[in-house]
């Protein structure tokens, strides 16, 4: 913070701890922000140990269920199937499985009049104001086909960050799931 601060002609003002860098206090203002980022590390481990073993226990965490599926009513962390999607998943899948191209797919679904998968999730979720694509797109049928979860794995903590302060991406070894 001393070199930031007043290099940019700064000055760091705490109202709460009743800090300023341009006083005498700034030896506790060097512990403080020690001790936060300590704090705000432990917390970070914390929360990806839960997350890991909520995982690992088979539970499902993402925030959205994939297209084809639902969380279950009595258990938000369970995958059910959604049997309307489901059967839409299972004629993209029919379709590619006669050699029909992505495009093509996308076509016959947008011919018929068949929501997006966007679309289905706002509406079944009583979400009116979506301004997501109506149409079905190429990579909408790619993603759908190339998702281990139509297989029955539940790929989680396939990427995320290097740490609370850096957030590149970064890749990982996924855990998987034969919970479904």
């Amino acid at each position: 913070m001393d070199a930031v601060f007043s290099s940019l002609g700064c000055r760091f003002v705490s109202v709460l701890d009743c800090l300023d860098s341009e006083g005498d206090s700034t030896d506790m203002l060097h512990f403080r922000s020690l001790m936060n980022d300590y704090h705000l590390r432990d917390l970070s481990d914390k929360i990806k140990s839960v997350l890991f073993s909520k995982k690992a226990s088979g539970q499902y965490v993402s925030a959205y269920a994939p297209y084809g599926y639902r969380k279950s009513a009595g258990d938000k962390h369970k995958l059910v199937v959604d049997e309307y999607a489901a059967g839409i998943v299972r004629r993209i899948y029919d379709m590619r499985l006669a050699g029909t191209a992505y495009g093509k797919i996308a076509a016959a679904l947008n011919r018929e009049g068949i929501i997006s998968p966007r679309i289905y999730w706002s509406q079944t979720n009583g979400k009116d104001s979506c301004k997501a694509s109506q149409l079905w797109t190429y990579a909408t049928i790619k993603v759908i086909l190339h998702n281990e979860i139509y297989c029955g794995t539940v790929l989680m903590n396939c990427t995320g960050t290097r740490s609370y302060k850096d957030h590149r991406w970064l890749s990982s070894f996924p855990l998987s799931s034969k919970a479904l």
